[in-house]
């Protein structure tokens, strides 16, 4: 398939939606545009590189996902109604994004308040067996045959960051292993790549 084939068959914002045991996913939409802030702006999760300054940063990185097929992210929100003070809820809880940021490569991020839980080992197993269970020979916005394998997630180095090491504690939980170190001219540093084969894809 070439690329503009791909983008005259297959839409760049998609309608998918799933569950897990305790995490509901689906699509992004432009009213996230708080809750994306209160995630990109901290900088206990964006460690590695600079936070959003300014929520309309947040609404500029939506339209970018809602506006390109080569992303698959899913706002993620709690199933449960009762708040961490016994009081119930108006409306699920978003408390993190998790997907495709440019597939095959996928990423996740929680808010500080639900680390600990287990929500990122969740969302990744649960993304994983939607991508695979969806896309059995890979995304279709994936034009080399061997990328279509596999699924990849970049984390900061384990051995310098102890949350880079719980992401790639995450990352093995769900099957990723270490592939290589890959240059991120954003942090201008070599970063490990983790990566997933597709069920019957490791050579």
């Amino acid at each position: 398939m070439t690329a503009s084939n791909f983008t005259d068959n297959f839409p760049a914002a998609h309608n998918y939606t799933f569950k897990t045991e305790r995490l509901s996913f689906r699509p992004l939409r432009l009213d996230d545009t708080a809750d994306i802030f209160a995630l990109r702006s901290d900088p206990r999760v964006y460690y590695w590189t600079t936070p959003q300054q300014d929520i309309s940063q947040a609404q500029v990185w939506i339209r970018e996902r809602l506006g390109d097929a080569c992303y698959l992210s899913f706002c993620v929100q709690e199933l449960l109604d009762a708040q961490d003070d016994g009081t119930r809820r108006d409306k699920p809880r978003v408390v993190g994004v998790c997907g495709g940021t440019h597939l095959p490569e996928i990423g996740y991020i929680f808010l500080p308040s639900v680390w600990g839980r287990g929500y990122a080992t969740e969302a990744v197993k649960g993304f994983s067996k939607f991508y695979w269970d969806m896309f059995p020979d890979g995304h279709p916005s994936i034009l080399e045959a061997d990328n279509r394998k596999m699924l990849k997630a970049v984390t900061g180095p384990p051995e310098e960051n102890r949350l880079a090491a719980a992401s790639v504690a995450v990352l093995k939980k769900c099957g990723f292993k270490y592939w290589k170190d890959q240059y991120e001219e954003e942090t201008s540093q070599l970063l490990p790549v983790w990566r997933q084969w597709g069920p019957g894809k490791k050579p």
